[in-house]
């Protein structure tokens, strides 16, 4: 073959001394927190709603953007997602609500005005219906700051504390008893055994907040089983589901009666709007925490803390201690304490430097909570694999004497 002829065919190399030009690296993506000038932090403190809740599950995820792909009505939706979330749950009904707070107030509505459409189109007008919720005292006003949940349609919240006082509050006017497990209502005095036992001989129902009472899971079942008749959890929560969904579950009447008070239908929630998304990844996100084995998660949760507690145990004046849970709903906690005197800092001071630094990081200022407890609370129960790590170091370089 001639030049003439290589040239002419497809098998000309390029010349042996031309190098290859490297192509420019791509600047990195900014990602749609960065685009609106809001920094991202590492979540050492919990599930918060004001800290975005939770981290969605993979699976949960995939369901969501599924369900985003098509049209479907919602009342349908609605219906065959609460028989499978009755099934999953031992419930007589269940639907999907726009978050526990969500489910509270359509308890209320359906324990007031029901299905009685006259009635709901009054709202919150409640002439005709009964009124009053009686409370424990440890849930209502302070210790309970979501009580404006129970509130909402114009019910008024009557406190009581013993269980005699709880019988006396009861009245021609009193629509149900309320009852909230939380570690913001400590120190009541009647246990929801109890209270279910007084409600149900009043020939009334007991509404029960749970938001946050997973882990563990089991509590889907258990509280229904015990005779609740209205039990309300968060989907944003440990559940793992969307942050803006909620569980409302219990008596087949009374949940037919909250939804109907509920979005799609034109009445007073429909404020609390809940979308074929959010619908679909609760219901996945239910069906894979009954999956899940708690306990594998709890340990590697506690292994994750007691790394943070070994990275920083060598700093003159520190230690740590493990922070006892009020209840088992709480991720395992570590305390981590120092000579504010001695190192000129607070547990608050500390806490604003995590979040300034780089990467920001929240945590709990222990000093806070109720009860109280001394020091720096890192909580395992959003920290990713690996970040545990990246705050040790950073409390490390807080706290550690400088020079």
């Amino acid at each position: 073959m001639n030049r003439r002829r290589l040239l002419q065919s497809s098998l000309v190399l390029p010349a042996a001394a031309a190098a290859p030009v490297p192509s420019p690296a791509a600047p990195a993506k900014a990602s749609i927190y960065q685009k609106l000038g809001i920094r991202t932090f590492i979540n050492a403190y919990g599930t918060l709603t004001t800290l975005g809740g939770t981290l969605l599950d993979p699976e949960t995820k995939r369901a969501m953007d599924e369900a985003a792909e098509s049209f479907v009505a919602i009342h349908d939706l609605q219906k065959a997602a609460g028989k499978r979330l009755a099934e999953l749950t031992g419930a007589q009904a269940a639907f999907v609500t726009a978050g526990a707070s969500c489910s509270i107030c359509l308890a209320t509505c359906a324990v007031t005005v029901g299905g009685d459409v006259a009635k709901i189109r009054r709202l919150p007008d409640l002439t005709g219906s009964k009124t009053e919720i009686v409370m424990q005292k440890a849930h209502t006003g302070s210790g309970n700051p979501y009580d404006q949940n129970w509130r909402m349609i114009g019910t008024k919240v009557i406190a009581a504390e013993t269980a005699d006082e709880i019988r006396a509050a009861i009245n021609g006017r009193t629509a149900a008893l309320g009852m909230v497990l939380s570690h913001n209502s400590e120190g009541h005095k009647v246990e929801l055994e109890e209270m279910i036992a007084i409600a149900h001989k009043a020939g009334l129902p007991l509404i029960l907040d749970a938001a946050a009472e997973i882990p563990p899971v089991s509590n889907l079942k258990k509280f229904v089983g015990m005779g609740a008749d209205l039990v309300a959890f968060s989907g944003g929560k440990n559940l793992r589901g969307p942050q803006c969904s909620g569980l409302l579950m219990g008596r087949k009447d009374l949940i037919e009666a909250a939804y109907a008070n509920s979005s799609p239908n034109n009445h007073f929630a429909r404020i609390a709007k809940v979308g074929k998304e959010e619908i679909v990844g609760l219901l996945t996100a239910v069906e894979l925490a009954l999956k899940k084995d708690e306990g594998a998660e709890r340990r590697r949760q506690e292994e994750m803390l007691k790394r943070v507690a070994a990275l920083v145990a060598d700093i003159p004046t520190v230690k740590t201690e493990f922070i006892t849970n009020l209840d088992y709903s709480h991720s395992p906690r570590l305390s981590i304490q120092w000579d504010e005197k001695k190192l000129g800092m607070t547990s608050a001071d500390v806490n604003n430097k995590l979040k300034d630094g780089e990467p920001s990081i929240v945590a709990a200022d222990m000093t806070r909570f109720r009860p109280s407890w001394p020091g720096l609370g890192i909580f395992a129960g959003c920290l990713q694999p690996g970040q545990e790590k990246i705050v040790a170091e950073r409390v490390r370089a807080i706290l550690e004497p400088k020079g």
